[in-house]
């Protein structure tokens, strides 16, 4: 039987293959205990489960029909123009903020890591308008030339880290690769190639920031191990402990109602100073116990195996939003799905959801 290679993988790679899959890496490279791992890898299994419950659904519903029906009559075409207006409206906006926060804190941390702490939250949220801009712009214009797309993307993943948070050009990047891929742009090799091509900048940039915090060690092990053992560590003595603090922080926080959700981990595990990635499974634990696994990653698969077969079917918007979420959750393997604009995305992908289902639905009853 011969094995398949790049070239003759023929079905698209899918979130909740990439979710496990990174997931795993995770696990496997780090130093947790046998019983945090396990956590962590049923969390993922869950998740992939759930994620076919809401590929499913979305035919259940027969939303493939429905939407097929209702653009053969033209009459209820999307406008896609509109899509590509109000992303680029938001990319606007963001690139403003991005300004309007170097202006407030008068330089660049980027370079001058000190200067961070003085961003302003709000402007720094506006700033991440940016990413989805820029995503839900590509998605609802397929005639955009692969080359300038890849010039703009490389351009406004460097201006968004000129704030310090080197994350967020990965994502804005994350985003781009996955609208290319499921607007059938790219092929899978080329995904493939891509994402190898982000991973040596994730190490490049991890690299650097152990060697200005003065840290040895392979950079990558080193941050994963890192993180997995604050996972450790929750599991271990926070097991439903915040009763729900961290999500609650993750939004009031932005309003300075709260501490940030990750400093909260940070002051609890004796780290003062510095902020704590405390990985998805870790946020969930800490909250909401072992058995809060089940109903969080159970909704959140069904959701976005929902979302990923109408987000295919419709492009525009609903793709350009898709790409943003699943690429801030597989960062938050890492970092957790703990900042309130992220929430809102996730939130609005939700009511996209809803908004398609039901619209299609009515429109075929409507028919009849």
């Amino acid at each position: 039987m011969e094995l398949p290679t790049i070239n003759t993988i023929k079905e698209k790679i899918k979130i909740h293959h990439l979710f496990l899959m990174v997931g795993c890496i995770y696990i496997s490279l780090s130093s947790v205990s046998y019983y945090s791992g396990f956590l962590a890898f049923f969390s993922l299994i869950f998740f992939y489960l759930s994620y076919i419950v809401g590929e499913k659904l979305y035919y259940n519903l027969k939303l493939d029909n429905l939407i097929d029906n209702a653009n053969i009559t033209g009459k209820y075409k999307i406008n896609y123009s509109k899509h590509y207006k109000f992303g680029l409206i938001l990319l606007f906006i963001g690139i403003l903020f991005i300004f309007f926060n170097l202006l407030w804190v008068r330089g660049v941390p980027l370079f001058d890591p000190d200067s961070r702490r003085f961003l302003n939250v709000p402007f720094t949220a506006l700033s991440r308008l940016l990413l989805i801009g820029w995503a839900i712009t590509v998605a609802s214009n397929l005639n955009l030339n692969r080359l300038k797309i890849l010039i703009y993307s490389l351009v406004f993943s460097s201006l968004i880290m000129l704030l310090g948070y080197r994350t967020n050009g990965m994502i804005l990047l994350l985003s781009i690769l996955f609208v290319a891929y499921y607007s059938n742009r790219i092929k899978t090799k080329e995904l493939i190639y891509s994402s190898g091509g982000l991973f040596l900048i994730l190490i490049a940039m991890s690299l650097q920031r152990l060697y200005t915090m003065g840290i040895g060690g392979i950079p990558l092990i080193s941050r994963i191990d890192l993180t997995m053992s604050v996972f450790d560590i929750i599991v271990k003595d926070f097991n439903g402990a915040f009763l729900g603090l961290l999500h609650y922080s993750a939004i009031f926080s932005y309003f300075g109602m709260a501490s940030g959700a990750r400093n909260i981990i940070a002051n609890n595990i004796g780290v003062t100073s510095v902020s704590i990635t405390p990985t998805i499974f870790g946020a969930v634990i800490g909250d909401y116990g072992i058995l809060g696994i089940i109903p969080y990653f159970g909704i959140l698969g069904i959701f976005l195996g929902l979302f990923y077969k109408i987000a295919e079917k419709l492009k525009g918007v609903y793709l350009g939003v898709f790409a943003i979420v699943v690429s801030y959750l597989i960062v938050s393997i890492e970092t957790g799905l703990l900042d309130f604009d992220v929430l809102l995305y996730y939130l609005f992908g939700f009511i996209l959801c809803i908004y398609a289902s039901i619209k299609y639905i009515l429109i075929d009853k409507f028919k009849k």
